[in-house]
């Protein structure tokens, strides 16, 4: 017999637990609005500022190993190429040596995907045919870019003669994250 006392949560629990696991295999409404974008290929746009910090937190080296976890993900788009959502990944990495073997660094990480949200209400053609994918050029301002899902980092690391390791290793991790994200809200349309 369970002790009253056990039996209200235990029953709590066990109401919220399956719907808990349906609500991670589903994506919900806002999950869809965050990371939906019809299987469209994402390209990525990198920015490193590096002062004092770990020599291989470059651009070029950060900007390869997003590229290579998107396209292992198949949804690698090459960088300026027209989209209707970016993935911006910066990092901001700055470190003080205190002796041969002693680091003290500071970071600053940011994942976040911009969409290209259209918004009926500025747009002065309201009514009319055509639709926002059909302005060309520039984006007009009923067209606006917009951070619909993001994951910041942020952190001060006392390391002892691995200073860039665990900044790298965190940046993989977040790419992962948004991939696994990203897959799982798209994953019927990707099967069409």
């Amino acid at each position: 017999m369970i002790p009253r006392k056990l039996l209200v949560p235990a029953l709590v629990f066990g109401l919220w637990a399956p719907a808990e696991a349906a609500a991670q295999g589903s994506p919900s409404n806002r999950d869809r609005f965050a990371l939906f974008t019809a299987c469209r290929p994402v390209p990525v746009e990198v920015f490193v500022t590096n002062t004092g910090g770990p020599a291989g937190i470059t651009t070029p080296a950060v900007e390869g190993m997003a590229t290579s976890r998107l396209r292992a993900a198949g949804i690698d788009a090459p960088a300026g190429s027209a989209s209707g959502s970016t993935l911006q990944l910066s990092v901001f990495v700055s470190a003080q040596r205190l002796s041969p073997t002693a680091v003290v660094t500071v970071y600053v990480i940011r994942l976040r995907l911009l969409k290209l949200v259209y918004d009926q209400q500025s747009d002065p053609r309201s009514g009319e045919a055509g639709s926002p994918a059909d302005a060309p050029g520039a984006a007009p301002e009923w067209l606006n870019w917009a951070p619909t899902w993001e994951t910041p980092q942020q952190g001060i690391g006392f390391y002892l003669g691995r200073d860039g390791d665990p900044v790298t290793s965190l940046v993989g991790r977040m790419l992962d994250g948004f991939v696994r994200e990203y897959v799982r809200v798209n994953e019927e349309a990707c099967q069409l």
